[in-house]
């Protein structure tokens, strides 16, 4: 199962329609407890899709908040997938995830699937997505997911 997690509307949600950056520890932590929320409604997802897109600035404060907290309470057998990142987002969450030791995975516009954060542990994650059939090889060697 996919879970599909629009960051931006759950931001928006949880500040009531005031922001569209996620900084400050104290608004990721709202952002993180509505994900939650939503990823424990039903069955763990396999995958937990976090689209970015419209988010405009990530601190480390929230990107710790959100993407770090969220890859220690969801691991294994959840890969969390992040997409819609800039660069200034990946500024961000890249060191929290390194500082911890963790990895997430990356699908770029073109939807590509690349490791992001601890490399070992980013390579684990691919290979879990091919092994349950989520994402296939692609021509040129990249990885993409299979559903949408």
């Amino acid at each position: 199962m996919i879970q599909y997690i629009d960051v931006h509307a759950v931001l928006r949600q949880s500040s009531a329609g005031e922001y569209g950056d996620l900084v400050t520890r104290s608004t990721g932590r709202m952002v993180r407890e509505r994900i939650e929320q939503v990823m424990t409604a039903g069955a763990p997802p396999v995958i937990a899709r976090m689209d970015f897109s419209g988010v405009g600035c990530v601190d480390y404060s929230c990107a710790d908040e959100i993407v770090a907290k969220l890859s220690r309470a969801w691991a294994p057998p959840t890969v969390l997938v992040l997409r819609g990142l800039t660069e200034s987002h990946r500024d961000a969450i890249e060191p929290v995830l390194a500082s911890h030791r963790l990895a997430v995975v990356l699908e770029t516009s073109d939807g590509a699937l690349h490791a992001l954060g601890e490399p070992s542990i980013g390579a684990a994650l691919l290979e879990q997505l091919v092994a349950l059939r989520f994402a296939a090889r692609q021509p040129g060697g990249t990885l993409a997911l299979n559903a949408t």
